[in-house]
């Protein structure tokens, strides 16, 4: 009975570390981009656009999420744009769109969000992606709030993570 116990603990365990990693902000897979965003201002660490890619569903995961004090879990504006290019090898000119999500869906607006926008999936296993997020900043002294205004990454304007 110990040994039929311990051999499926031993399944159990071998099943559980083979599943996709579920990040904090709802993707899975293995995080292939983590690029900070800093106000354009001070310099603060605002945020991070976080990239995705799951092998066994062959789809991409993206979203932009804020770290700090002045920005996590304070309300602000932020978005994130993921996009299924055309290309099937890297092109550092462009990226021809033929599929893409962005949180909010509204495109030219911002999302009021406290910890991320997202997450955005495309279907993507031979394509090459583009993903772009961006933070508003601001802080507040107890008095005024004052706004940097806002804060733009992306992997590239290209083709990439094909």
């Amino acid at each position: 009975m110990a040994l039929l116990l311990t051999a499926s603990c031993v399944v159990g365990l071998t099943t559980a570390l083979s599943a996709p990693a579920q990040a904090a902000n709802g993707c899975s897979g293995s995080r292939i981009e983590h690029i900070a965003m800093h106000d354009d201002t001070y310099g603060y660490l605002m945020a991070y656009l976080d990239v995705y890619y799951d092998s066994s569903t062959g789809n991409n995961c993206a979203a932009t999420v804020a770290t700090g004090d002045l920005s996590y879990g304070v309300l602000k504006g932020m978005y994130v744009i993921l996009v299924k290019c055309s290309q099937t090898t890297p092109n550092r000119t462009s990226c021809t769109n033929i599929g893409s999500q962005r949180d909010p869906a509204s495109a030219g607006t911002y999302g009021n969000y406290y910890y991320y926008a997202g997450p955005v999936t495309v279907y993507s296993p031979n394509n090459c992606i583009f993903a772009e997020g961006s933070i508003e900043s601001y802080w507040n002294n107890g008095a005024t709030t004052h706004s940097y205004g806002s804060t733009r990454v992306s992997t590239g304007y290209q083709a990439s993570h094909c």
